[in-house]
């Protein structure tokens, strides 16, 4: 098979891409970062960065069989500046160092990665103990990560909770502010910020982990006019009905679970889709607003499938133009794994026939014992013969052995006095040439009277 090149690469993949998207404006390829663990994934994947694609936003494919990061990288959130991937995440699950993670590409592949520490008054007489889940906001050309701090040493719920800070140095990624608190947000209970602006409207969203308990299953959703990390009112929890979702009920996921994870992605006008992840249930899930976020569409909930299998895990999602900027080590990566489709496609093919127009085993079966009918009760009509036919040609004995056109007939009479006595021989046998031409020919001896 001839190798593309990889201009060429990239051109085929994009056009294939705007054929097969209807989902996304502009024939824009999706690309989540994610981190923890899935269905039937290999241990190495577990708390590493981890990249797919989707055309659709419910199924996606990685990039590569491995993490593009060895080192830990949970609660991965991404953006784009420049020619530049930027990804921040939370680089321990528990720690004393008050840091969070920060990794940088231009290829979605090769990855170099730092830590930034925290520092203000908040940290000035404790020690940080936890910095959980930081998340990118992006407001013009400014770069803020929102994120968890707990200063309280052995709970990773302590205060001073939700806060941010912002990068004054963006594309060096060095110089950031001190962190400051969200005011109004609970410091103990609630977890993984997430803020998208809409129009001149900021929205807060964070998770209440208070799990197996009165704040299960909950997304807590504030608004402000003012300031993106100010102004915030009472918060409304958005997920309460989540769990009756049909995609939910079908998934077969436990009601024992809590949301978190939760990440939000404009999709023109009035229309977002909010991405989250049921907890210690491996499986993620999306969901719909056509209202500017007032209220969620249940009949739009999805399951998030990776390579097929259920997936989980905390991420963010952003479009890419495939015509305008799609790393070609990240292209390249993606069809190098071409050699997997076929098994995958086997596999699937067989189990949902249907969806391709095929038969399935019994429909199959049930075709084949229908069609053995149609021929058993009507033999003729398909240049058969019937059992009267058959009867007729049955030569008593008779052995034939045919040599292309050729066979040799030997009749040999034999007479009997007394049936139960047997047959002897009468005279010597008689040796008759015979020519059967063609693949199907019927021969018959018939004894006749007196001439």
């Amino acid at each position: 098979m001839a190798k593309l090149s990889p201009t060429a690469l990239v051109t085929s993949f994009g056009l294939a891409l705007s054929c097969m998207s209807h989902a996304q404006n502009n024939s824009q390829l999706l690309l989540r970062a994610s981190t923890y663990n899935g269905e039937q994934l290999d241990q190495s994947f577990y708390n590493k960065l981890d990249l797919a694609f989707s055309t659709d936003g419910t199924n996606w494919r990685r990039i590569s069989t491995f993490p593009v990061m060895p080192a830990y990288s949970r609660d991965a959130s991404l953006t784009r500046h420049g020619n530049e991937f930027v990804a921040v995440y939370t680089d321990a699950f528990t720690s004393t160092n008050g840091t969070f993670g920060l990794a940088r590409s231009t290829d979605l592949v090769t990855w170099t990665a730092t830590n930034i520490k925290l520092k203000g008054p908040l940290l000035s007489n404790t020690t940080p103990n936890n910095t959980w889940a930081p998340e990118w906001f992006v407001d013009g050309t400014n770069y803020y990560v929102a994120l968890r701090l707990s200063t309280t040493q052995s709970n990773t719920y302590g205060a001073p909770g939700i806060g941010y800070v912002e990068c004054l140095d963006p594309g060096t990624w060095t110089n950031w502010t001190d962190f400051t608190a969200i005011p109004g947000v609970s410091p103990t209970i609630e977890n993984d910020p997430f803020i998208i602006k809409a129009g001149t409207t900021y929205h807060l969203f964070t998770d209440h982990w208070d799990y197996g308990r009165s704040g299960n299953h909950a997304i807590l959703h504030r608004q402000s006019t003012n300031h993106p990390f100010d102004g915030y009112g009472a918060p409304t929890n958005i997920a309460v009905n989540f769990t009756s979702a049909p995609a939910f009920v079908a998934s077969g996921v436990s009601n024992y679970t809590a949301w978190e994870g939760q990440f939000v992605l404009p999709l023109g006008g009035d229309n977002f889709r909010l991405y989250f992840q049921a907890a210690l249930q491996d499986a993620s899930f999306c969901i719909e607003s056509t209202n500017g976020m007032q209220s969620w569409d249940l009949s739009t909930m999805r399951r998030l499938l990776y390579d097929g299998r259920r997936a989980y895990g905390h991420g963010s999602v952003i479009a890419i133009n495939p015509s305008a900027g799609l790393p070609v080590a990240a292209v390249a990566a993606y069809v190098s794994r071409v050699e997997e489709i076929p098994a995958q496609t086997v596999s699937f093919v067989q189990g949902n026939p249907q969806v391709y127009g095929l038969y399935d085993l019994s429909a199959y079966q049930a075709n084949r014992l229908a069609g053995r009918s149609d021929v058993t009760s009507n033999p003729t009509s398909y240049g058969l013969y019937t059992d009267a036919s058959i009867m007729d040609l049955n030569l008593g004995g008779i052995i034939l052995e045919k040599s292309g056109s050729n066979a040799v007939l030997n009749l040999q009479l034999q007479t009997a006095t007394n049936i139960a006595q047997g047959f002897t021989n009468h005279l010597t046998n008689v040796v008759v040439p015979v020519n059967l031409p063609g693949d199907r020919h019927f021969l018959r001896v018939r004894a006749l009277g007196p001439q």
